[in-house]
């Protein structure tokens, strides 16, 4: 019996539905609400310039311990678009394989500076809001990333404008500027 109902409710709202049982289908002119408007359609990923330099940016890898190098393809690679891509953090398939940032998606840098080979970085005051080794592993990532860059060989640091120390790789504190050299034990092994 209970088959039987079934079949009859199907049956009828099937039919009740307001599509005609037409064999051939109709061509309809006027179609409403702009349904034949070209839609935009969302990248699964966000697609970068096809053609320009390609950077190394370093990233937190899957130990959360390490910094590993990824490339990033830029329309123009000046010391702020590096770290604006640096800023932007892993991909889905990054994310995906364990990589991650310890610079988060706050505005923590508000200048970029390259002057004689020392790139001057500007912190902004959310910096001081991450615990110490977070705050060592993005100055990790920003020295490495632009220290990668030709020209660029010392970072010099400030916080809303003025001079900071800098934790280093070991944990000490550096006055002035900083190099690649203070941040290898963050490198993974190649």
């Amino acid at each position: 019996m209970k088959l039987v109902v079934g079949v009859l409710i199907v049956a009828v709202l099937g039919t009740s539905c307001g599509v005609p049982a037409d064999d051939q289908a109709e061509r309809v002119d006027d179609v409403p609400f702009g349904l034949l408007d070209p839609q935009p359609s969302a990248p699964a990923e966000s697609v970068g310039p096809t053609e320009g330099p390609v950077v190394q940016i370093y990233l937190v890898d899957s130990t959360g311990q390490k910094l590993a190098p990824v490339e990033r393809r830029l329309s123009q690679a000046s010391a702020s678009d590096v770290v604006e891509a640096l800023m932007a953090g892993p991909t889905r398939r990054e994310r995906q394989q364990g990589m991650s940032t310890a610079l988060g998606s706050e505005a923590l840098v508000s200048r970029v500076e390259l002057v004689g080979g020392v790139a001057s970085v500007d912190l902004t005051g959310r910096f001081t809001a991450l615990d110490g080794l977070t705050q060592q592993m993005g100055i990790a990532q920003l020295v490495l990333t632009l220290t990668g860059r030709p020209g660029v060989g010392r970072i010099s640091f400030t916080l809303d404008g003025q001079p900071i120390d800098i934790p280093r790789g070991d944990g000490t504190l550096a006055t002035g500027s900083v190099s690649r050299d203070n941040y290898r034990e963050f490198l993974t092994e190649a």
